[in-house]
Parts: structure tokens; C-alpha cells; sequence
């Protein structure tokens, strides 16, 4: 039985109105990162796109610069966005205890689940996208407030990744980052092929 893709592939809740991106605006202190990524559009087109988002204050404090092909403090890239390490909080001197509401309606496993939301929210991001993708050819960058690059990644959805999802409806969830890198002439060939047929699916 095929796997489920689950909330990795679900849909941007991101507004693409040019704010900066923060899940809980006047929480914490924030400063503001710069992403730059790549989206792709329902009909297969590819956007270069940026976005400024809210990490807690003192992030980039403990998060090192990285050289192009490290990580940093890049965790992952899902279809909707971006995750940052939640583990580098505690050293950049982030408790989030203190910003308990206390809120048993919303959060009725106690103040341990209320924690978890806190932390979450702080370092994953919806990006305004409708796929966002990170492989070797059309990478994720993450740059502090300096403009220093502290995040890079790759392993994500490439290209024809995402095509193969969207055609599929939804069945075909893999990245196809081996076949790029292993199989370049293949990979432009399943590109030019799902990009038809995507386009005659849309046609229909």
C-alpha cells in the first residue's frame, strides 16, 4: 500500500502580500531572514521568489554561515515551505515557557502542548508558493539579517518532482533528485514529457 504524503505535500496557507512572514506576530522579539526558492506553478511554470521571514531574536547569533552545499540551520523543505531547526532556540536563548497563555480551550494537553505550538510556529514557515521545491539545480537559500547565508538545501523536490505529484494527482511523491543527478539527459526528458501532460490534463 502506497505510502501517504500527509502534511509534507499539503497546500501554502501563506498570503503573497509582501509582509514578513511570522506565525505568531508580537509574541517574541523577531528578526527578519531572507529566502530565496523556487515555486511551481499549477500549470508546471518555475518562479524565482523571495520572502522575509520572523525567527526569534538571537537566531542568527548562534546559527553559523555556511558555504554553498551545507545545510545549516535549514531542517527541511516541504511543498508549503520551510523548516528551520527548532534545537538551535535554546541556544540562541529563546524559552518558550514564557509565552504561555495558559489557554486550556486551545490547548487542553497542558503547557507542554502549548510549547510544542511555540516552537513549531517559531521556525516553520508557510512560503507564498504553490510548490516549493530544493534540489541541486534550484536550491533553497537562507540568509540572516546581515545577508550572511546560513541555510542551503537541496533535498527536496526537484523540477520534475513536482510535475510527476501534479500529474499523478498526487499518487507519485518522490523527489527525483538521483535521476538529475545520475540520468541528466532522462531527467530533461521526463521534464518536456510531464510538462505536456500536465498541460493536456488542463485541457480536458
Amino acid at each position: 500500500m502506497p505510502k501517504t504524503p500527509g502534511n509534507t505535500m499539503r497546500l501554502s496557507m501563506a498570503e503573497d502580500d509582501g509582509r514578513p512572514i511570522n506565525n505568531l506576530p508580537g509574541l517574541y522579539p523577531t528578526e527578519d531572514w531572507v529566502v530565496h526558492y523556487w515555486d511551481v506553478g499549477p500549470r508546471g511554470e518555475l518562479h524565482s521568489r523571495q520572502a522575509v521571514i520572523q525567527l526569534p531574536h538571537g537566531y542568527a547569533r548562534v546559527c553559523p554561515e555556511v558555504a554553498i552545499g551545507q545545510r545549516g540551520c535549514v531542517r527541511s523543505v516541504r511543498r508549503w515551505g520551510v523548516q528551520c531547526y527548532s534545537r538551535i532556540l535554546q541556544d540562541a536563548g529563546f524559552d518558550p515557557s514564557r509565552y504561555l497563555s495558559g489557554d486550556r480551550q486551545r490547548f487542553p494537553g497542558g503547557d507542554d502542548e502549548e510549547i510544542v505550538y511555540i516552537v513549531i510556529h517559531a521556525t516553520h514557515f508557510d512560503l507564498p508558493a504553490y510548490f516549493v521545491i530544493a534540489s541541486q539545480q534550484h536550491p533553497l537559500l537562507l540568509f540572516d539579517p546581515q545577508g550572511l547565508l546560513k541555510g542551503y538545501y537541496t533535498r527536496g523536490h526537484t523540477h520534475v518532482g513536482a510535475l510527476a505529484y501534479l500529474v499523478s494527482g498526487g499518487k507519485v511523491t518522490g523527489s527525483f533528485g538521483v535521476m538529475y543527478a545520475e540520468q541528466p539527459a532522462l531527467y530533461r526528458e521526463a521534464l518536456g514529457y510531464l510538462l505536456k501532460a500536465l498541460q493536456n490534463l488542463q485541457a480536458e
